[in-house]
C-alpha cells in the first residue's frame, strides 16, 4: 500500500483510481475515476472460477473484487490462500471464503464475500442494522454500502464488514477490522466489477 500525505492512499488497480475521504464519522465517500470495468476477478479466484460458477444458485449473481488487498501487519501471501465456496439454496445465498491454512475453519479464516437474495428476510434485517449503525459509503453510482466496524460493537468483534444492496442482491464483505481501508477498497471493486453468473451444466 502506498501512503500519501495526510494518511491518504492512492493506487491504480487497472480498473480505477480511488481516493478515500472521511467526510464525517457517519458518512464515507469513495470517489472513483473508472477506466473500464474488468470482467475478471482477482487472480487468486481464477483457478476456482469453474467451481464458483458451477455451484452458484440460479438467479444469484456473485461479485468478487479485482484484487485482494491485505496490508501490514497480516502480510499474507495471496498465492497461498485457500478458497472455499459455500452455496445455499435455503436461504438463497453464496459465500466465497478465504483461509490461510487447512487446519480448521476458525483459526485459519481470513475473510469472505457473500451474495444473498434480497428476498431473504434475515439478510434484509441485517442490512437494516448496518444502515442504522454503520458508516455510509458510496461504492458506485447509485450504490451505497454501510461499514460496520467490529471493535466498536458491543460485544466487540475482531472483524468488520461492508454490506449493500445492488441489482436486487445483498452483498457482504467481511475481513479483519485492522484491514479497514482495504475492506473499503475491495467493496468498491466488488460493486464496480461485472458479476459472475451460474454456468449452465454441460449436457
Amino acid at each position: 500500500m502506498n501512503n500519501q500525505q495526510g494518511g491518504m492512499t492512492k493506487r491504480s488497480w487497472g480498473i480505477s483510481l480511488f481516493k478515500l475521504f472521511a467526510i464525517a464519522p457517519w458518512c464515507l465517500i469513495i470517489l472513483s475515476t473508472t477506466e473500464g470495468v474488468r470482467a475478471r476477478p482477482a487472480s487468486v479466484f481464477i483457478p476456482h472460477l469453474e467451481e464458483i460458477q458451477g455451484k452458484l444458485p440460479a438467479g444469484l449473481p456473485m461479485r468478487l473484487p479485482a484484487e485482494i488487498r491485505i496490508g501490514q501487519p497480516l502480510d499474507i501471501d495471496e498465492s497461498r490462500l485457500i478458497i472455499r465456496v459455500f452455496p445455499s439454496e435455503t436461504p438463497l445465498s453464496f459465500t466465497v471464503s478465504l483461509f490461510t491454512c487447512s487446519r480448521g475453519s476458525f483459526p485459519c479464516f481470513l475473510g469472505s464475500f457473500t451474495a444473498t437474495s434480497q428476498t431473504n428476510v434475515s439478510a434484509q434485517r441485517e442490512l437494516q442494522k448496518y444502515k442504522e449503525k454503520g458508516d455510509r459509503i458510496t461504492l458506485a453510482p447509485n450504490v451505497e454500502g454501510y461499514l460496520l466496524e467490529g471493535p466498536q460493537q458491543n460485544p466487540s468483534y475482531p472483524f468488520s464488514a461492508v454490506m449493500w444492496q445492488q441489482n436486487h442482491i445483498i452483498y457482504t464483505i467481511n475481513f479483519p477490522a485492522i484491514e479497514r481501508q482495504n475492506i473499503l477498497f475491495m467493496a468498491v471493486s466488488m460493486a464496480q466489477q461485472q458479476p459472475l453468473y451460474p454456468r449452465a451444466p454441460i449436457p
